[in-house]
């Protein structure tokens, strides 16, 4: 079975260069000096999630904005494996360069510490593509 998430028919980055990016393995960043870096990791003014009641119940939110598709991309990828490792998933609504998610125990209708888990490594994940911003002069 060939999985998905290293076979896919982007039009703007081939199979290689999603792998190389993944992996840490991009041209960019391995020509670069310690200069380059600056202040790294870079923090995010607002990193919380926001509490919102449904009529399912209370549930994790958070928007993420992407300067370009292979951020959004690698960031999608990326929360997809994780989610599969945890067992446990959540909303995701892509619209151009955004990505909406919301989280819940679905079972329990609430949010739970899985919950807050996932979100927690989903936001290092979207730390991730900040630093790929920073190394690779995307603005």
């Amino acid at each position: 079975m060939i999985s998905l998430l290293t076979e896919h028919s982007d039009p703007i980055m081939d199979n290689q260069t999603y792998n190389d990016l993944i992996h840490g393995r991009s041209q960019q960043i391995e020509n670069l000096s310690q200069e380059d870096f600056g202040d790294v990791p870079i923090k995010l003014a607002n990193p919380k999630w926001n509490v919102i009641a449904t009529d399912d119940g209370e549930m994790l939110s958070r928007s993420f904005e992407f300067l370009n598709f292979q951020t959004l991309f690698y960031f999608v990828a990326e929360s997809l494996k994780l989610q599969d490792r945890l067992n446990h998933h959540c909303t995701m609504i892509i619209d151009e360069l955004s990505v909406l998610i919301r989280m819940q125990t679905k079972d329990l209708n609430e949010v739970t510490e899985l919950d807050l888990e996932l979100s927690e490594k989903i936001y290092d994940i979207y730390e991730d593509t900040q630093y790929f911003h920073s190394v690779s002069g995307a603005r």
